[in-house]
């Protein structure tokens, strides 16, 4: 059961949940991923004796700490569009205690299939259900289109949708893949709904802002684990400072490199740098680069290097900018990997500027 099935059942298990807690009727339930114009993934009405709530809703499953912060960033973005009466609702095959208080906190209302729920609108409705354990079933192994290959090529697509269509060599080229795994990806993006026919053997990416979603959840979860090379520390301790000299280091190497994060973001919009550096690079021999940067080694240090994933890792590397950073859906991803309350905000502007409008628009 994937894709839009998976989410039909997350929608009507989450709902029947919340008929055996409080008596009420679910009425004007539309579920509309797929549609052109679709931003959400449906809207309902809950009628009680209190009153009438309309929700728009928001389908996830593996809830992940990152999935939060993007849906709060979109809703932001687009509560201007909602009328007054109109809440976000987010309907989950699970949300976990450390969750479900981030999603409190936030104001943020959501129902699980396990039975958990937090519903609060004014006049008179106000639910709360902690405690319960997901089926075992809830534990299947992820589709491949979420592991990091599949997620490597994914990235291509989503900054590129067009060359969904390209030739599949020059799709695994230009995406640092193999040549089968172009072809299983466009399989499984076939399969669970992702690609739209728009003429013989060609298609369309769709439900964009849902695979920008699961992207930078699995950018989390699986794909920079693989990527990290190693934490480390600088002497002198500031970041201008350390860009400049692993800029002369990399050039004296030949390697290509970009900064992400909120050094990435501050390059690319001005707002906030933060106190740490992270930095993509192309290939990463240590004992020489500490002997030559003179770095230490220091678990939790300012200084986090990732290894590049894909040629398009340093797409953005040419264009006019101080020093050369990552494309800013990376950018975007790092700073809700570390998710403080300056990062959440810098992130929200990257989407605004450079994905609403383009990655994310369906």
């Amino acid at each position: 059961m994937k894709g839009i099935a998976q989410e039909s059942q997350i929608i009507a298990s989450a709902l029947e949940r919340l008929k055996t807690v409080h008596p009420l009727r679910v009425i004007n339930l539309r579920q509309e991923v797929g549609t052109r114009d679709q931003r959400w993934d449906g809207e309902v009405t809950i009628k009680t004796k209190g009153g009438t709530y309309h929700y728009l809703f928001e389908v996830k499953a593996h809830l992940r700490p990152q999935a939060i912060h993007h849906l709060l960033i979109r809703e932001k973005t687009d509560r201007k569009r909602w009328g007054k009466a109109t809440e976000l609702l987010l309907l989950a095959d699970y949300v976990n205690p450390l969750l479900a208080d981030q999603l409190k906190s936030a104001g943020v209302n959501f129902i699980d299939t396990a039975g958990n729920l937090f519903l609060k609108r004014a006049p008179e409705l106000y639910l709360y259900v902690e405690g319960k354990k997901p089926p075992v079933s809830q534990k299947d192994k992820p589709t491949r289109l979420f592991q990091p290959s599949g997620l490597t090529f994914l990235f291509g697509l989503l900054i590129e949708p067009e060359s969904v269509n390209h030739p599949y060599r020059h799709l695994a080229s230009v995406n640092g893949v193999a040549l089968g795994t172009v072809g299983w990806v466009k399989r499984d993006l076939k399969e669970q709904g992702y690609l739209e026919p728009i003429g013989k053997d060609r298609f369309r990416l769709i439900r964009r802002k849902e695979l920008l979603d699961r992207w930078v959840q699995g950018y989390a979860s699986r794909l920079r684990p693989k990527l990290f090379a190693g934490e480390y520390r600088d002497l002198k301790n500031n970041p201008d400072t350390v860009v400049k000299t692993f800029s002369r280091y990399a050039l004296e190497q030949g390697m290509l490199w970009s900064v992400t994060g909120g050094f990435g973001a501050d390059v690319i919009i001005h707002h906030y740098q933060g106190s740490t550096l992270t930095l993509f690079v192309e290939s990463w021999k240590q004992n020489e680069a500490l002997k030559s940067l003179k770095w230490l080694p220091v678990s939790g240090g300012p200084i986090t290097i990732l290894k590049s994933f894909s040629p398009r890792v340093f797409q953005m590397s040419g264009t006019l900018q101080r020093i050369p950073v990552a494309h800013p859906l990376l950018i975007y991803a790092e700073l809700l990997h570390h998710g403080t309350d300056r990062d959440l905000e810098t992130a929200r502007l990257i989407y605004k500027e450079y994905l609403e409008e383009s990655i994310a628009k369906d």
